[in-house]
Formats: structure tokens, C-alpha cells, sequence
């Protein structure tokens, strides 16, 4: 079947038995945006920031679980476990208000925030962060969306302690699972917005990327396509065009990467994605 698109030129449209398998094509499902709540909806790593300042030898700790961390030397809950352990339980109430006065939105985050909440898009905040601090942030700032993180307990010796209740059934690499999150509505087309470590297996599962920082070096080194972004600019004019019902540029993601160490991805890879089906011209 053929219609007439804005300009006036014919196109080819899906025919009865293409039909379902076009609207299932990440092209032409409704949204779910994912967005990184440290280094991407706040300007700052709030974590590193509040470890740095209320963790006994909190600003070698951090900087020594960072290099650890991204050599792959340990996992995302090894490197929490041991960051939590030197964050002082009777100062809770003055790093929660520290990460309150000092956790700027990035550039452009009230546009994408109207633009959402305008549209009716879903948006869940999907941090490898901790509860304590995040849920703050947010409410001060007016933020209604919903949010996953790892969670702060206490233990029964009365220190600080980390809980996982958004991790992987099996997988231990990550505190937040945030591949399963992402692939959790599979007639939406995902759309994940982020910057460090804890984002790459989101990365290689969604279907459109919003990469800076190590995110985006990692997305290049390993040939996922993404689009770098600094401030929300360029994502708010993304998402108006694809809102708007504009054709808008959708690279082949969220297939999964088949070296990869998280399962998700893996599995993704050997299985094939049936949302991955070519939009029909």
C-alpha cells in the first residue's frame, strides 16, 4: 500500500502481513526513557562526591575503587560494599543535605523533564547509586518520576550497609540490573541516556543510546552506536522530532553484544531480538 508523506511523494507503507511486525520495530513503539541519575541528570557523581567528603580517607578510597573498578579489577558491588563501609551513620541527615545543595540538574534537564511530562512519556530514573540520597534529590527538585537504585540498610552491628533489590536473579557483576530494566517492556522502544560504568550493559540492550563521558568512549570502542550529548540539547530535539512523528535517524541497537559479561546481553545476541525488524520503506 502506498501513501503520501509530508511533502507529497509516495511511500511505501506496510501491507497486511508486514503490519505487526512494522509497529513492533523500535521506529514506531511508544517510549520508555532511562536516565542515569549521577554524572547524567546531575551534573556531579554525587556517590564519589559524598565518599570523598564523609568517608574516613574517603578521597583515596574513591579515587582507589574507581581505578579498580573500570580496570575490572572488582565488580559494582564490591566497590559500593567498600564505599558504604566508611560513610558515618550519625552524619546520615548532613550528606543528605549536602547531596541535596550540591546536585545541579545538568543543562536543558528542565526541557527534558517538561518535554516528558508533557507528552505523557514514561521516564524512570535508573541509577547504580543509593536510595538515600537520590530520593531527596529528586522530591527537592520537583522530579516526580519514579526512580531503581540500590537501597541503604543498617546492619545489626548498627553500621551502613547496601541492599540490591533491583539486581539479577543470578548475575553478580552490577548492584542495579539496569539491562533488565531496560528490556523489561519489550513493546516499547527503549531509549537509555547516560554516562559511566554502570550504564554500558544498559547500553548494549536499548534501543537508541544518549552517551557522554566513558559511556560514549565505551560505546565506541566497542561499536555501539550512540548519540553524544554534553547538555539535554540535543536529546530534547531528538525526542521532539521522534514525538512529533517525524522519521528520525534509529541505528540498529539493542541486539546485545556476544563478548559481553552481562547475560542479558549475552542471551539478547544468541536469541536475536524480534522488535529488531527493519522498518518497511
Amino acid at each position: 500500500m502506498r501513501a503520501r508523506d509530508r511533502s507529497g511523494s509516495e511511500e511505501l507503507r506496510p501491507t497486511s502481513d508486514t503490519d505487526a511486525r512494522w509497529k513492533r520495530s523500535p521506529a514506531h513503539r511508544p517510549l520508555h526513557v532511562w536516565i542515569d541519575f549521577d554524572g547524567t541528570l546531575v551534573v556531579p557523581n554525587v556517590a564519589v562526591e559524598l565518599v570523598g567528603r564523609f568517608g574516613q580517607n574517603g578521597t583515596v578510597v574513591a579515587h582507589e575503587v574507581d581505578e579498580l573498578l573500570h580496570r575490572g579489577a572488582i565488580t559494582l558491588r564490591e566497590a559500593w560494599e567498600r564505599e558504604i563501609a566508611i560513610l558515618p551513620l550519625d552524619r546520615l541527615d548532613e550528606m543528605i543535605e549536602y547531596a541535596c545543595e550540591h546536585a545541579p540538574l545538568r543543562p536543558g534537564a528542565r526541557e527534558l523533564i517538561a518535554l516528558l511530562d508533557r507528552k505523557g512519556v514514561p521516564t524512570t530514573v535508573l541509577s547504580g547509586g543509593v536510595d538515600f540520597y537520590i530520593r531527596p534529590v529528586l522530591e527537592r527538585k520537583g522530579i516526580r518520576w519514579p526512580f531503581r537504585s540500590d537501597s541503604l540498610t543498617r546492619t545489626p552491628q548498627g553500621q551502613l550497609g547496601i541492599a540490591h533489590p533491583y539486581g539479577h536473579a543470578t548475575c553478580r557483576l552490577c548492584g542495579i540490573c539496569k539491562a533488565q530494566a531496560v528490556r523489561s517492556e519489550p513493546d516499547r522502544t527503549a531509549v537509555f541516556i547516560g554516562d559511566g560504568g554502570t550504564d554500558r550493559y544498559a547500553a548494549e540492550v536499548a534501543d537508541v543510546v544518549f552517551a557522554r563521558g566513558r559511556l560514549h568512549e565505551y560505546c565506541r570502542a566497542r561499536g555501539i552506536p550512540s548519540h553524544p550529548f554534553e547538555d539535554f540539547g540535543p536529546v530534547v530535539q531528538w525526542l521532539e522530532s521522534r514525538l512529533s512523528g517525524d522519521t528520525v535517524p534509529l541505528d540498529p541497537v539493542g541486539s546485545g553484544l556476544s563478548g559481553s559479561e552481562c547475560p542479558i546481553s549475552r542471551e539478547l545476541t544468541a536469541s536475536g531480538d524480534p522488535s529488531s525488524v527493519p522498518t518497511p520503506r
